[in-house]
C-alpha cells in the first residue's frame, strides 16, 4: 500500500497551489495526481488575469477575498522566482474595464458605486475608478481607441501572469520541496476507512493518507457524490484566440485583450452552457473578434493563429467553495472559478485550514453548505 500524510486530487492551479502550501506549513509526505483530462485543463486555457475588479458586486466577502489575493499576488509571484527561478511573468500595471456608448460608461459608474459602498460596509478599499476617453487612451497611448469607446473602468492595483508558467513554477517548487506529483493517474474513488484514513483508489493501485483534498474540477463531482456530498458547481465554456507576435502596444490589459510580454495578443469573453463540450466555434471567434475590433482597430490587421475552449468550474454565487466533508473531517473540497487571481490564497489561507494551523474567519462563508437550500 502507498501511503502519505496528504493527497491533492488535481494538480491544476488552485490544486498545485494548495498543494505547494501544505509543504510550505509542515504537511509532510504530499502526494499530487492529475489526471489530465481535455474536458478538464482549464488551468491550461485561461485568460491569465490576476483581479479583483467586478468579483464580489452582490457578495462583499468573496470582493473581500478577491481583493486580499490581489494585495498578495506582488510577494506570490516573486517568491516562486526566488524558489525557483522561474518568471511567471506578472505585469503589475492595473486593469481596465472599457466602455463602448454613454449608457455602458454610466452603468460602469454606477457598479463601481455600487461595489465601493457594498466593500466599505465590509470594511475594504475598492480602489477603482472611471476614465474618460481622453485619459484612458493616455494610459494607452502606443494603441488607438476605436471611435464608440468612451472610456473604462480602471484600477492600478492588479495586473496579469502567463498562466502556463504559474502552473509550471508552483508544481516546480512543489516537488522541489520534497512533494510528489503523479500525473495522467485517475483516480476512480475515495474511500473513508474506519481507522479514520482515506483510501484513494486509481487506476494504477491504490493509495493511502491522513487526509485527502480533492480539487480536480468537475471530475470532484463524481468523486463526492459517492460520499453523499453534491458539490454545487456548474460547466460553462469560454473561448480564447491569440494572434501572431507583433510590437509591444498594449502594457495594460482590458477584460476581453490583453498583451503578453512576447507580443501576442489574446481576446476573449464568451460565457456558453455547452456542459463539457469544449470545441471552439466560428460564431463566437467572430463575436469576439468584432468587440475586439470595436475596442481596438488595429487588432483587425492581424493574423490570429490560434483559438481553443475551455470549461469553467462555476458556483451559483461566483464565489469559491473551500468545504470540509460532512462526517469525514478529513476530507476537503476545493471548486473554483478564477483560479489564477485566487491562488495566493489557496497558499497562505487554504492550506494551513486544511492542516489546522489556522482558520482565517473569511473561510467558512465559502462551504459548500451554503448552497444546502
Amino acid at each position: 500500500m502507498n501511503t502519505a500524510d496528504i493527497i491533492v486530487i488535481g494538480g491544476g492551479l488552485s490544486g498545485s497551489a494548495i498543494s505547494l502550501g501544505l509543504l510550505e506549513n509542515g504537511g509532510g509526505n504530499v502526494l499530487m495526481f492529475d489526471e489530465q483530462l481535455p474536458t478538464q485543463r482549464l488551468s491550461r486555457g485561461n485568460f491569465g488575469l490576476t483581479w479583483f475588479m467586478c468579483k464580489g458586486a452582490g457578495h462583499p466577502v468573496y470582493a473581500k477575498w478577491s481583493r486580499m489575493a490581489c494585495i498578495e499576488w506582488p510577494e506570490f509571484a516573486g517568491k516562486l522566482k526566488q524558489e525557483t527561478g522561474m518568471d511567471v511573468e506578472l505585469e503589475w500595471t492595473g486593469g481596465a474595464v472599457h466602455a463602448l456608448g454613454d449608457a455602458e460608461f454610466k452603468a460602469h459608474a454606477e457598479s463601481i458605486k455600487t461595489i465601493q459602498n457594498t466593500c466599505a460596509d465590509a470594511g475594504i478599499d475598492y480602489p477603482v475608478e472611471m476614465l474618460d476617453r481622453q485619459s484612458f487612451s493616455e494610459l494607452i497611448p502606443d494603441i488607438t481607441l476605436g471611435d464608440e469607446v468612451t472610456g473604462a473602468m480602471y484600477t492600478p492595483s492588479q495586473g496579469h501572469v502567463n498562466p502556463l508558467k504559474l502552473l509550471t513554477a508552483m508544481r516546480s517548487d512543489f516537488q522541489k520541496k520534497g512533494g510528489t506529483f503523479l500525473g495522467g493517474q485517475t483516480v476512480s474513488a475515495v474511500v473513508p476507512r474506519p481507522d479514520r484514513t482515506v483510501l484513494v483508489k486509481t487506476c494504477r493501485g491504490d493509495y493511502q493518507a491522513g487526509k485527502v483534498v480533492v480539487a480536480s474540477g468537475h471530475g470532484s463531482a463524481r468523486l463526492l457524490s459517492a460520499l453523499g456530498e453534491k458539490l454545487h458547481i456548474y460547466p460553462q465554456r469560454g473561448q480564447l484566440m491569440v494572434s501572431e507576435r507583433c510590437r509591444r502596444v498594449l502594457q495594460i490589459p482590458v477584460l476581453s485583450v490583453r498583451q503578453t510580454p512576447d507580443g501576442t495578443f489574446l481576446i476573449g469573453l464568451s460565457t456558453e452552457d455547452t456542459a463539457l463540450n469544449n470545441r471552439v466555434t466560428a460564431e463566437a471567434m467572430k463575436r469576439q473578434a468584432g468587440e475586439a475590433i470595436r475596442l481596438f482597430p488595429m487588432l483587425g490587421r492581424l493574423n490570429w493563429v490560434r483559438g481553443w475552449g475551455a470549461i469553467r468550474v462555476m458556483t451559483p454565487d461566483g464565489a469559491p467553495i473551500y468545504t470540509r466533508l460532512n462526517g469525514h473531517d478529513n476530507i476537503y473540497a476545493v471548486a473554483l472559478h478564477s483560479a489564477v487571481s485566487l491562488a495566493p490564497l489557496a497558499f497562505s489561507i487554504v492550506a494551513p485550514w486544511i492542516l489546522g494551523v489556522g482558520e482565517h474567519p473569511l473561510i467558512q462563508k465559502f462551504s459548500n453548505g451554503r448552497f444546502h437550500v
